[in-house]
């Protein structure tokens, strides 16, 4: 069965996580399938704290994996669901806004220009 589950990286008094959809008999720092995210519970900016890739997320989610406990206290928190059935997994992702031309900077004029 595939978990998705946080592997511990870090140091001592720092610690780091990454999320993985790993296979539950690996140990907890071994090979995982997929990174798909991290958590840095010592960050201070809450945007850093976790990293989710919704999709792939909602993507395991769909073909069973099941998340831990505190996986699922994370993705509850930053309302990851399962797709519903005949629901697609991709979250769509808003365009970027075109660029707007900046005005250009006027030309110098000829008059303005000492000749020498």
């Amino acid at each position: 069965m595939v978990r998705i589950r946080m592997k511990s990286l870090g140091r001592r008094h720092r610690p780091f996580f990454r999320i993985c959809a790993i296979d539950s008999k690996r140990p907890r720092d071994g090979r995982a399938i997929e990174e798909l995210g991290h958590y840095d519970p010592m960050s201070r900016n809450p945007e850093t704290q976790t990293v989710l890739n919704v999709s792939r997320i909602r993507y395991w989610l769909s073909v069973g994996a099941q998340p831990s406990d505190k996986v699922q206290a994370l993705l509850r928190r930053h309302k990851v669901t399962k797709p519903k059935p005949g629901e697609p997994w991709q979250v769509e992702t808003p365009a970027p806004a075109p660029a707007t031309a900046a005005p250009a900077a006027p030309a110098p004029s000829a008059e303005a220009a000492p000749q020498s």
